[in-house]
């Protein structure tokens, strides 16, 4: 056994390996013995099967077997016997390798690998990243108390149509259906609203609805089965309308809202919907500061990366990658590789580590906020624990919350270190300063209610699975530390890192 090294300039080195018979003789000639004493032979008793046949038959893998363990095993010595921190995995060089296995004297085996660049983050020298701090809106305040009013206010019938009402109808061929007046278009509320009980009013309910989930459920069929070119022309007799009366504001309804006493005057349920409303937009204005960030670092610390290498290394993982693909995408890999170094740089002596039992916490809080928010958690602490350990079983779900909590501390410690230039508006504002980034005129931004069930229900056994958060993804992805798993054909490898480096 031989291993050859040199260093020369750059990032990119040679190691050769020279495997010869002796090295793995022993070990082959030990593996035929035991596959003799298993082979099934015809004309053979299991186990007296001449050592000529059971060489010709399996001598060959066998020889590969061992040499392949002989490789991988002195490579990663290699690495790890002279500290070599190196990114993607090693290429074979073919033209300076011999491996011949029907002639199995010897072997060569040389491999290129790409040296780890040196990364120096000075936090105080870089440009400022804009933070944007939220200040509620009055619309987006009152849009939660009123929520808050009609979850918990009184069920009445109306003789008239009014917004936000629910509305059940009959058409065609004594059919009905549900729909609430918000479902539908500005057209379609116009001429549904001020209607009465019994009355009938003709649409075309493609125009009518907002949008054809929406169109779909009110008919009781699935979107694809809906008739391409059917207007769904009808007249529509109502025959129910149903309205949630806002609840007064008063002792009876802090009590109900709030059963923990954290509000209990107009004031402090203005503070609360204050909250609420900052805490529905923070994911927004989170992702789009670290998408800032993760930019201005990218522009202004350097990361060197080989490129030939990277492109060889690309094609070599992923078969079906063209040359021209490759030159239309090559920025964009370079850019998520550089930043996936980039960030376990930043990371190395940083506390951004998530725990098995943050992501426990995590789930066990999802479920006492949406299920057991007006119970005493002693009385229910042995269903919690059974919900949390049934989360845990979900893979997927782990990995979901794993990242989001990741994400959470990696944006709080860049905020922590990063020059920060500070914003303060409503969401509207946000949306306008995004816009005027890449010269659009500001848009007229959809609105976006605070749409969250303050308190679910609360009924055993109806609990459902925590929503999939996982973290919005942006241009280059995140990630959270190099994967000793080879990237996927069809996906954008990522950058690997030897095992040695972060031991």
């Amino acid at each position: 056994m031989n291993i050859k090294h040199e260093n020369v300039p750059g990032q990119v080195q040679e190691v050769v390996i020279e495997i010869n018979k002796e090295d793995y003789a022993a070990n082959v000639e030990a593996a035929l013995k035991k596959q003799r004493r298993n082979a099934s032979v015809p004309g053979f008793r299991p186990g007296n099967a001449p050592m000529g046949i059971i060489k010709k038959m399996y001598e060959k893998s066998i020889i590969a077997n061992e040499v392949d363990k002989l490789v991988t095993e002195n490579l990663d010595k290699f690495y790890k016997d002279n500290n070599v921190k190196f990114i993607f995995e090693p290429l074979p060089v073919d033209e300076k390798s011999k491996i011949d296995f029907e002639n199995p004297d010897g072997f060569v085996f040389a491999f290129e690998y790409a040296l780890a660049p040196e990364v120096n983050v000075d936090f105080g020298k870089l440009p400022a990243v804009v933070d944007f701090n939220l200040t509620p809106a009055d619309e987006d305040r009152q849009s939660y108390i009123k929520q808050l009013r009609t979850r918990h206010g009184n069920y009445i019938q109306p003789e008239t149509v009014a917004e936000g009402d629910s509305v059940s109808a009959k058409y065609g061929d004594g059919q009905e259906g549900f729909f609430f007046v918000y479902d539908l278009t500005e057209e379609g509320q116009k001429a549904i609203i001020g209607k009465k009980k019994d009355e009938t009013v003709t649409l075309s309910l493609r125009k009518a609805f907002a949008n054809v989930s929406n169109l779909s459920r009110f008919l009781k069929k699935t979107e694809k089965d809906l008739e391409e070119g059917n207007d769904y022309t009808y007249d529509l007799t109502i025959t129910h309308i149903g309205r949630m009366d806002l609840a007064e504001l008063n002792e009876d309804f802090f009590k109900k809202a709030f059963p923990d006493g954290s509000v209990n005057s107009e004031k402090e349920l203005n503070e609360a919907a204050d909250k609420f409303v900052i805490a529905q937009y923070k994911p927004e204005l989170d992702r789009q500061f670290m998408n800032d960030a993760i930019e201005m670092l990218l522009d202004n610390v350097s990361v060197e990366l080989p490129d030939d290498f990277m492109k060889r290394y690309i094609k070599a993982v992923q078969k079906d990658m063209t040359d021209e693909n490759l030159e239309a995408k090559f920025n964009d890999y370079k850019r998520s590789f550089q930043w996936q170094i980039l960030e376990n740089a930043i990371v190395k002596d940083a506390d951004v580590e998530v725990k098995m039992d943050d992501v426990k916490g995590y789930f066990r809080q999802y479920f006492i906020d949406n299920y057991f928010g007006n119970f005493n958690l002693d009385d229910v602490k042995d269903r919690l624990d059974e919900l949390v350990n049934q989360a845990m079983t979900n893979k997927e779900n782990v990995k979901s919350v794993y990242d989001l909590l990741y994400d959470k501390k990696l944006t709080e410690f860049l905020r922590s270190k990063l020059n920060i230039d500070r914003k303060e508006g409503d969401f509207k504002a946000f949306v306008d300063m995004i816009a005027s980034r890449h010269g659009a005129e500001p848009k007229k931004e959809e609105k976006k209610s605070a749409k969250k069930s303050v308190k679910k229900e609360e009924k055993e056994g109806n609990e459902e699975e925590p929503a999939k958060k996982a973290p919005a993804k942006r241009k280059p992805a995140a990630k959270k530390e190099a994967s000793d798993e080879e990237p996927k054909e069809a996906k954008k490898p990522r950058a690997k890192k030897s095992t040695t480096t972060e031991k």
